[in-house]
């Protein structure tokens, strides 16, 4: 009889080897996400990365591969958006740490209120709110930037321009009296998505107090800035407002 070669001998291991590489997953990378009206921010975190490569479908459909410089793996997020996207004008920058994509969306303005088609949740997802907009504010927003509120007031009417940024100021000053605080639906939205993402071994009570304080803290600045803005208008553009912008 013929001897076995060396090589014959490991050709099993070396199959099984193949085999048990193949069966390991490609790491999914943790993200953030935010929505407007036409747009949606993602930041998609990887931690040295490098060889990144991005692929954007009109269809909704984003990829996103990189690898680690942490562990030199390659990770890769492959998500179906709730709507179809503009891949034309959508863009996306890449820095040390993180990928921010600016996915604009195709058709007509109007919120998902969902990032995901299908799914309401991923296991790495969280609320980015750095870049969080109440729905309300957003629609105020674009109401006042177009005018919709009223026949636009002319330069040439010094005192009716006054009258209606008054009007203005006390309605915002209304609005900070009556709802100050972060919506705590949204916030246990997100504690909620995040405990999931934790396998549930973070403690649900810290994770909502953490998220709490973040959306509070977040607020306070967004109110501080208004009341900079009324400053600045009110002392005719010689207010603390007017340095910082």
């Amino acid at each position: 009889a013929r001897p076995v070669s060396r090589f014959a001998e490991m050709l099993p291991l070396l199959r099984l080897a193949t085999l048990v590489v193949l069966a390991v997953p490609t790491p999914t990378p943790n993200f953030k996400w935010a929505e407007r009206l036409d747009k949606v921010f993602l930041t998609v975190l990887v931690p040295a990365m490098s060889d990144v490569k991005v692929n954007l479908s009109p269809d909704g459909r984003v990829q996103v591969t990189a690898l680690s410089g942490s562990d030199g793996l390659r990770m890769k997020l492959d998500l179906e958006l709730y709507g179809q996207i503009d891949d034309a004008r959508s863009t996306w920058f890449q820095h040390s740490n993180r990928i921010d994509l600016t996915i604009v969306k195709a058709g007509t303005m109007v919120r998902w209120f969902q990032l995901l088609r299908g799914a309401k949740v991923h296991p790495n997802m969280q609320v980015d709110w750095s870049k969080y907009k109440d729905y309300d504010e957003e629609l105020d927003e674009i109401e006042v930037k177009s005018g919709a509120r009223g026949i636009p007031v002319p330069d040439t009417d010094p005192e009716m321009k006054n009258a209606v940024g008054d009007y203005w100021q006390r309605r915002r000053q209304e609005a900070r009296e009556k709802g100050g605080m972060p919506d705590l639906n949204e916030v246990t939205k997100a504690a909620d998505k995040a405990w999931e993402a934790s396998d549930k071994k973070t403690s649900y009570q810290d994770l909502v107090q953490q998220m709490w304080k973040e959306a509070t803290d977040s607020r306070t600045r967004e109110r501080q800035l208004e009341l900079d803005e009324d400053e600045w208008a009110a002392t005719g553009g010689k207010g603390r407002a007017k340095d910082e912008m």
